[in-house]
């Protein structure tokens, strides 16, 4: 049984590692092409005109705070499941989209010179990287520093999956496996 905690414990450092460094990324990147911010969102006709400029000026400091937290290891729940409840947003946004047919927007999601237009590759990307976060929801023992090592490269190895992911997604379909 302390072999199942302490698995746990590394999967729950990983998930908080990797989610915290793709909400530092898309901060920094939101907060660079900040005049670029209120036109994405409101490409996705979801929120009334009105509060287009209001959740682009929130969303930057959100994930900051977030990945902050996350990266900070802190021990109270509430960084993850909000999160848990930011990635289901935005695949919930994407997914209304899709549904919608309008897939050719840029989902806003990777730096400003990458289009990744919505996908359903995209919408699971965000399902996953929540259940990354669902171990750090289970109360468990700190973790021995040799497993935490372990954990923190694990958390980094999934952040550079996540960053490979989305070169391959910006790519074109036509020469993705040419």
């Amino acid at each position: 049984m302390a072999l199942w905690g302490t698995l746990l414990s590394e999967a729950a450092e990983a998930g908080r590692i990797c989610v915290g460094l793709i909400f530092l990324s898309g901060a920094v990147q939101k907060a660079q092409a900040w005049r670029l911010l209120p036109g994405v969102i409101g490409n996705y006709r979801l929120l009334p005109g009105w509060m287009v400029l209001p959740a682009a000026g929130v969303l930057p400091p959100l994930e900051l705070l977030l990945a902050i937290c996350l990266l900070s290891a802190q021990g109270r729940p509430w960084p993850e499941l909000a999160a848990i409840a930011l990635l289901m947003l935005f695949a919930g946004a994407m997914a209304i989209n899709i549904a919608r047919g309008r897939v050719h927007i840029d989902c806003g999601c990777g730096q400003p010179f990458l289009a990744q237009h919505l996908s359903r590759p995209l919408t699971a990307r965000n399902l996953v990287l929540a259940a990354l976060l669902l171990p750090s929801l289970v109360p468990s023992a700190s973790v021995p520093m040799p497993a935490l090592l372990g954990a923190v490269a694990a958390g980094l190895g999934f952040f550079l999956l996540y960053l490979l992911f989305n070169l391959l997604e910006a790519l074109p379909r036509a020469r993705r496996f040419a």
